[in-house]
């Protein structure tokens, strides 16, 4: 069974100044946006279907990035979000499922109870969020969901 939900990006108190986007897995850029210091929200649609050898709940459609087991989406930050006047060149991974190990602490699984609500009741989302400044004051590079 798949279904069809819509997820929530949210970056927390982002540099100033420095623009933004989605990468989608053609390697376009979609949504972009400049920081004004205040959270950014990208809100996309996402197809969730069963991981083939597991069974749990895999992340598809045009901005997933990553295996079934070990999802995540880019979020592109200054020249890679095609800023020109900015030194950052950054890529964020938002880790949707499977963290690696320097991800701490390991957020709660996605549950297909979760999928299932969010799926049939249009007031509901999925929301990750993650902290958009690192600590030497530039955009951060690692986000979690939670």
């Amino acid at each position: 069974m798949e279904y069809q939900v819509t997820l929530l990006i949210v970056l927390l108190n982002p540099p100033n100044g420095m623009l933004y986007c989605l990468q989608n897995d053609n390697g376009r850029f979609i949504f972009t946006t400049m920081s004004t210091g205040d959270d950014i929200v990208f809100e996309f649609q996402t197809v969730v279907k069963p991981n083939q050898r597991t069974k749990k709940p895999n992340f598809t459609g045009p901005f997933a990035q990553g295996a079934p087991g070990k999802r995540f989406f880019y979020i592109n930050i200054g020249q890679l979000a095609g800023q020109k006047d900015t030194p950052w060149q950054r890529r964020a991974k938002v880790w949707i499922n499977g963290w690696p190990r320097y991800v701490k602490p390991s957020p709660k699984e996605i549950t297909w109870q979760m999928v299932h609500e969010v799926a049939t009741d249009p007031g509901k989302v999925l929301m990750t969020r993650y902290q958009g400044m690192a600590d030497d004051g530039g955009p951060s590079l690692h986000g979690a969901s939670g």
